[in-house]
């Protein structure tokens, strides 16, 4: 019988993930952003594979396109001073079909230099880590694995799914609080 802690969602919500560690308030940026409805036809019609949104200086939400996978499923990017987050590495393993990590480090390099990497997982459904062997062959680049075991370790979340832990990228500390859900 699976243990019934497993049946929570392996979550990393980042409920104040933009916020300001100086106030705890929420940094301004912007969501005027027409996410791609993708096509009928995405071969007559293609559409680019990702679609990358800047929030502000420090964050960037990116989509994959519906001409690539049928979920769509918006990935995270958080830049700290000393570190960087990224929250899921969707639905698409390919690099060719997806470049997910040649677009993250496109980001990195352009925000002023090539900090480590995180990578974390709302969850461990396939359309969350697909992408995370684009990211396994690159230098200071570390996965967080989805089992319970690793997300409690990682997190300093030894009492689960009690308590918040934590993921200080360096002027800019992110909550990871634990919920129930959907995987298992």
């Amino acid at each position: 019988m699976l243990d019934r802690r497993k049946l929570w969602l392996f979550a990393l919500l980042t409920a104040c993930s933009i916020l300001s560690p100086a106030r705890s308030e929420l940094v301004p940026g912007t969501m005027d952003v027409h996410w791609n409805e993708g096509s009928e036809d995405c071969i007559k019609n293609p559409q680019p594979p990702i679609q990358v949104h800047r929030y502000d200086a420090d964050t960037f939400i990116l989509r994959e396109s519906l001409c690539a996978t049928y979920e769509a499923p918006f990935i995270y990017l958080l830049i700290g001073k000393t570190k960087a987050l990224l929250i899921d590495t969707g639905a698409v393993a390919d690099p060719k079909t997806m470049p997910l990590a040649q677009t993250v480090i496109s980001l990195l390099a352009n925000a002023g230099s090539r900090l480590p990497l995180v990578v974390v997982h709302t969850h461990g459904h396939l359309d969350h880590r697909s992408g995370d062997d684009q990211f396994r062959v690159l230098p200071d680049v570390e996965i967080v694995g989805t089992d319970l075991a690793s997300v409690k370790s990682r997190f300093g979340l030894a009492d689960w799914p009690n308590g918040i832990g934590q993921i200080d990228l360096g002027d800019r500390v992110v909550d990871v609080i634990p919920t129930p859900g959907h995987y298992s």
